[in-house]
């Protein structure tokens, strides 16, 4: 039988959704994305004249990126083919201005999906790619066209009544809640822009940006599992843009938030990626080898995601496809919205406010958040906590781990699975990493994203060690330096004084007692006592001091000791704080338990690896709430390796 695959996708997200500072815009752009999906199921359902779809249609659904099937059942797959890569870029064109969709075709080889047919569709997909207009050309300019505001795109008239109608009836299809609206109608808040030299994307995007956000808040709250009805809980999470961007920067637009939000000291960008998940996606054909057994007895997962449109008994790989998209959507979502609700927790228990949580990229494995600075780095670690934990728990994705952990270096080429062959052998977690930039209000939005994602590139390369166990990691960058701004030159600064990025998660005992003569414990929580150390408190029980913290503008000088290459020095002056300080003391007895990054042995090598903990423990210590430490600190007192700790003597201190 003859078939057809369709791939449709969505390019340069990353320019669409920063091509402008504005925060509204930003969540507008990033829903607008997320259309794809049902741009195709709508356009396809009036092609074929069928509703539902077939069961053989879908292939693959993830944020962005499209692939479908068309057979000859339903007419000239190539024909059909090219109506619905018309219809639906022409409805990108139109809903989404700005937005670059691409689409292809191929026809397939075999009766039913393989892996070869997908190769062969992204080498297609690529090729294509390269020989096309940019989407920007849709926007010429001359000189005699305006520029819009905070934009490189030429202004644009307002949206007519009828646009904002439009928008509004598609977003009642979509089920946007409707709360205390005026009239019962969901709101565009595009008043104040009428007046204002815009762009046409930015327009648009302003326009869904309060939709957006409300139909995030909805499932994050479902997620939660909360008691409250959604539409109450969403009316307290900070569901009007408006209350955002005033929290995160400053805007020209008059106060026109439902109520204030104070505006926030410091801002947290954080990126997270999945680890090992783009290779289990380039060879599905491998990772298929190695659950297809598995497929008939797979169990419910403990989250929600959506359905499986397939039938497996029709195509057990194409099924497959579609399963591991769902199931990895809803496991990303799950994520973020526990992640939130430890943010909110941790807030509530130092009886303040949650902080307000922007998710602006959720899709496939990737995760872009905006918070509050101080509650960025514990939102990074609960997401990687929870994945890790549902991933684990979740009959499929754990088996896929042992394919994301990669093949043994001397393992031979074969045409079947062979367990043996790979570095994990048993399901377990798959891994993530995270990069956290803590930055002022009102710094540009991109540049902060190009340097969290600087930082996950660097923790990969140490969870990805090669023959290692993969593992997740987190890493920060506090910027008090806005004069440099290339990732690779802002992050080059921590080279040999500090021990960040770090392994934490699942694996995180296994690498590094591999590589140290060390007893297991959970590791974040180890370094976290270290900070309540530096900080004055008990290592075990934060929420008590036991005397002075270590002196901070020692702690400094031992810093630009070490930037300035004068390891020995700083060493010396490490040395004086242990024989005149009792919290040098208390602190040397917490950094012993902290893992090295070197091998060596000597009494000068150790203490040079003790203090390169110092910037790390500075920027955690002005960088986490009180609460966090307490919270999570007290998770990890049953866990093996902690009953030294408890003991708070100076030995080894002052003398």
């Amino acid at each position: 039988m003859t078939s057809c695959l369709v791939m449709l996708q969505t390019n340069s997200n990353q320019p669409f959704i920063f091509s402008s500072p504005r925060l509204r815009e930003q969540i507008g752009a990033s829903f607008e994305i997320t259309l794809l999906s049902r741009w195709v199921k709508e356009e396809a359902e009036k092609l074929l004249k069928q509703k539902p779809l077939p069961t053989s249609f879908w292939v693959s659904d993830s944020s962005g990126k499209v692939i479908v099937r068309l057979t000859e059942t339903d007419g000239d797959p190539k024909e059909l083919a090219k109506r619905l890569i018309r219809e639906v870029t022409l409805r990108a064109l139109t809903d989404a201005p700005g937005l670059d969709v691409t689409g292809v075709f191929i026809q397939a080889t075999s009766n039913t999906v393989d892996a070869d047919d997908l190769q062969e569709l992204d080498r297609v997909f690529l090729e294509y790619s390269l020989n096309r207009r940019p989407a920007a050309t849709r926007f010429p300019q001359f000189p005699f066209l305006q520029r819009a505001e905070e934009s490189a795109l030429p202004a644009s008239t307002p949206l007519t009544d009828e646009d904002e109608g439009n928008i509004r009836e598609y977003a009642k299809e979509l089920g946007v809640p409707i709360l205390a609206d005026k009239e019962k109608q969901l709101p565009t808040q595009t008043g104040n822009d009428k007046g204002r030299s815009l762009s046409l994307p930015s327009r648009v995007k302003r326009a869904w940006s309060r939709s957006a956000r409300r139909l995030q808040l909805e499932d994050v709250v479902k997620r939660q599992h909360t008691s409250e009805k959604p539409e109450g809980t969403i009316s307290n999470l900070y569901e009007d843009p408006f209350q955002l961007e005033k929290a995160f920067q400053d805007t020209p637009d008059e106060s026109n938030a439902a109520k204030a939000v104070p505006e926030l000291s410091s801002v947290g960008v954080i990126h997270i990626d999945g680890n090992g998940v783009g290779a289990i996606m380039r060879d599905l054909g491998e990772a298929f080898k190695g659950v297809c057994c598995h497929l008939d007895s797979l169990e419910e997962p403990a989250y929600n995601h959506k359905d499986n449109p397939c039938d497996i008994d029709e195509g057990r790989f194409q099924w497959f496809v579609m399963e591991v998209n769902y199931r990895l959507d809803g496991v990303v979502k799950q994520a973020v919205a526990k992640a939130w609700e430890k943010v909110t927790e941790i807030a509530s228990e130092d009886e303040l406010p949650g902080p307000p949580v922007v998710p602006v990229l959720v899709g496939g494995d990737d995760v872009t958040v905006y918070t509050d600075g101080r509650y960025a780095i514990p939102f990074a670690e609960a997401y990687i906590h929870h994945y890790e934990e549902l991933t684990k728990d979740d009959d499929l994705l754990s088996v896929l781990a042992i394919i994301a952990g990669g093949k043994k270096a001397d393992a031979p080429e074969r045409a079947r699975f062979e367990i043996n062959d790979y570095i994990i052998q048993e399901p377990g977690s798959l891994t993530a990493s995270a990069g956290v930039a803590i930055v002022g209000r009102n710094f540009p939005f991109h540049i902060a994203y190009d340097l969290a994602e600087g930082m996950v590139s660097r923790g990969k390369k140490l969870g990805k060690k090669k023959d290692t166990v993969p593992c997740s990691t987190i890493d920060f960058h506090v910027l008090r330096d806005a004069t440099v701004l290339d990732p690779d030159d802002t992050l080059d600064e921590y080279k040999g004084r500090t021990q960040r990025p770090f392994l934490i998660g699942h694996y995180a005992q296994d690498r590094i007692m591999a590589e140290a003569d060390m007893s297991p414990k959970d590791w974040w929580v180890q370094i976290l006592r270290t900070v309540a150390a530096f900080d004055g408190k008990k290592p075990d029980d934060p929420t008590q001091t036991t005397g002075d913290p270590f002196p901070r503008a020692r702690a400094n000088r031992i810093v630009k000791l070490l930037a300035e290459g004068e390891g020995e020095k700083a060493a010396t002056e490490w040395d004086y704080a242990l024989q005149n300080a009792p919290s040098a003391g208390r602190l040397a007895k917490q950094l012993k338990l902290l893992p090295p990054h070197s091998s060596s042995s000597d009494e000068a090598g150790e203490a040079l690896e003790q203090i390169k903990w110092l910037l790390d423990l500075i920027d955690l210590s002005e960088n986490l709430p009180d609460g966090y430490l307490a919270s999570r600190i007290g998770q990890g007192t049953d866990g093996a390796g902690f009953q030294e700790t408890a003991d708070d003597s100076t030995e080894g201190g002052a003398k």
